[in-house]
């Protein structure tokens, strides 16, 4: 119990760790949006939850002033990784992110009433940032993915595995157990991507699914705040 204790404020003293618990009441606050809606509840009481919303996500803006400033310098160390693969995509992704925050601050700003923009066309802007970022980050995690899948056949066939222990389910199963940190961040990755593509109109999903997927992401990037043995490499 000490221990749950000490790892939630070694959390809440990180500033990641807050911003991923305000994300989890954030879209949270969402979900619960759409179903009292649903439920025909009175609008009032919907909109007391919505405006909870809308200040966890401005607050959240804050935390994140001068976050842009460490993907950009995050991109610079990635551009020498020996691997042309990583090296490509993890950059790119570093960078798309680093242009999305640099949005997101000015944004910010604007509903702080600092400055005057036109709101829409920069969340528009700041949201084509983020998926690609997102999708980046996803043919990294697939990358990643193949290259541990062919390590691990390769294992089992060297150990003189054959038929059922070297098999997909078996060679699979195995790698979903020994990467952990590739397969929280395939999970984050995937549950964010249809965030900015749902604001970009690219497809249609409910507000309360959005509310469901931002909580999964918001939960998975707590899973690897909490522990860094679960964050994946120059994520």
């Amino acid at each position: 119990m000490e221990d749950l204790v000490a790892g939630v404020f070694r959390l809440a003293d990180k500033t990641s760790g807050r911003d991923k618990l305000c994300r989890v009441v954030q879209y949270g606050s969402k979900f619960v949006s759409w179903v009292l809606e649903q439920e025909e509840v009175s609008s009032a009481v919907v909109q007391k939850i919505r405006d909870l919303e809308a200040s966890i996500s401005t607050a959240r803006k804050l935390f994140r002033l001068g976050k842009s400033v460490d993907s950009f310098r995050g991109a610079l160390r990635t551009i020498h990784l020996a691997n042309p693969i990583l090296r490509l995509l993890i950059t790119l992704t570093k960078l798309n992110k680093g242009i999305y925050l640099l949005f997101d601050h000015v944004i910010w700003a604007a509903r702080m009433r600092l400055v005057t923009v036109d709101m829409n066309s920069l969340n528009r802007l700041a949201n084509r940032f983020w998926l690609v970022a997102i999708v980046l980050g996803l043919l990294r995690d697939v990358y990643e993915l193949v290259v541990a899948i062919q390590a691990e056949r390769n294992r089992l066939v060297q150990y003189g595995g054959s038929g059922k222990s070297t098999s997909g389910v078996r060679v699979i199963a195995n790698v979903v157990r020994n990467n952990s940190p590739l397969i929280i961040d395939i999970v984050k990755n995937g549950a964010d991507a249809l965030i900015p593509a749902s604001r970009l109109d690219l497809v249609y999903v409910p507000s309360g699914i959005i509310g469901i997927l931002g909580v999964v992401s918001s939960l998975a990037g707590l899973v690897s705040t909490w522990d860094d043995r679960l964050r994946l490499k120059f994520s």
